[in-house]
This record gives C-alpha cells, sequence and structure tokens, in this order.
C-alpha cells in the first residue's frame, strides 16, 4: 500500500540539498572503481579514463578524466519500466 506525505516545498528543497550535498561528497571522496550507493534506487560506479586528442597538438594532449555510470536497482528500473509501457502503450 502506497502513502503519500504532505512534505512543505521548503521541507523537499531542504532535504533535496541534503541528499545533493551528501551525494557530491561522497562522489568526490571515491575512489577510481569505487561504487557509491544511493539508498535503495541504485549504485553510482566511479572510473578514471584518459584520452589522447591530436586536434591541436601534433604529440597529442592527454585529457584524464572521472565517468559516472548510474545502475538502478530492480525496482527503481521496474517502476521507470512501467512509465514508459503506459506512455507508449496506451
Amino acid at each position: 500500500m502506497h502513502t503519500k506525505l504532505q512534505y512543505t516545498p521548503a521541507e523537499l528543497k531542504k532535504a533535496y540539498q541534503i541528499v545533493t550535498e551528501h551525494l557530491s561528497q561522497a562522489l568526490i571522496k571515491a575512489a577510481p572503481q569505487q561504487t557509491v550507493r544511493l539508498g535503495k534506487l541504485g549504485s553510482f560506479k566511479k572510473t578514471e579514463n584518459q584520452l589522447t586528442s591530436y586536434l591541436h597538438h601534433k604529440r597529442g594532449m592527454k585529457y584524464v578524466y572521472y565517468r559516472l555510470l548510474f545502475k538502478p536497482y530492480s525496482a527503481l528500473k521496474s517502476e521507470l519500466n512501467k512509465t514508459l509501457d503506459r506512455k507508449y502503450n496506451r
């Protein structure tokens, strides 16, 4: 049984700020190849990648960056699929 709780816009904004700040700090502190969970929704995996570009330099310019992969857990994936089904299979 689903119940909806009533929150004020100010409470929702504060909760959103807390969650995003916590997630940001967890991703910044995470080592490469480490997984950061987002409750029961899914997880982020942080990887370090590099790319060499030869567009402006003959010897190439190396760029190093972090990549974040989000993998939703089955409950979230199921809800997202139901939303798509309702949208396209009316």
